[in-house]
């Protein structure tokens, strides 16, 4: 995990982006877009300058470079080397979200309960890097090189560890 935060801050201060909120605001000012409206609003045509990421009220948006996403990597790594470790991709948790259980939207989403489920490691980790695009945090290509470089160290970590573990 070390390992994958100096890839991943080594990437953020060499690209140095700009993370959606910024971007939208200040690409979208003054023309509209369908976008989340707020908690109970739905989505509407809102001003681009009014847009917020899908996250609860006051919540702040990290104050460094938005590119590579550290949660991909994070988790992309873990799962290599879970993957790698056990010999086997396969996870198997399930969760279970409750009707209107939403901190975001409290009672109101979601509609009804909703089963989730990671049948391997790899799924799991997709999912925890896209759920920073869901919270407009991150766009999809800080997603996608995030997931790609804890993959890759993730699988040089394991390797390069100590010999008994790898039997």
């Amino acid at each position: 995990m070390f390992d994958a935060s100096i890839a991943t801050w080594d990437a953020k201060r060499a690209y140095d982006s700009v993370r959606p909120i910024t971007a939208i605001h200040f690409l979208f000012s003054g023309k509209k877009i369908r976008a989340w409206a707020g908690p109970g609003e739905g989505t509407k045509e809102i001003d681009g300058a009014e847009w917020m990421p899908y996250q609860q009220a006051g919540s702040v948006t990290p104050p460094f470079p938005e590119y590579v996403s550290g949660h991909s990597a994070f988790s992309a790594t873990a799962a290599e080397v879970l993957k790698l470790f056990t010999g086997s991709d396969e996870f198997g948790m399930k969760a279970t979200v409750e009707a209107g259980s939403s901190t975001i939207e409290p009672g109101m989403v979601p509609s009804r309960d909703i089963r989730l489920s990671w049948p391997t490691f790899t799924v799991a980790a997709e999912e925890a890097g896209i759920s920073r695009r869901y919270g407009g945090i991150h766009f999809e290509l800080a997603d996608n090189a995030g997931r790609l470089i804890g993959r890759e160290v993730g699988r040089q970590a394991f390797y390069k560890g100590p010999e008994f573990l790898r039997r």
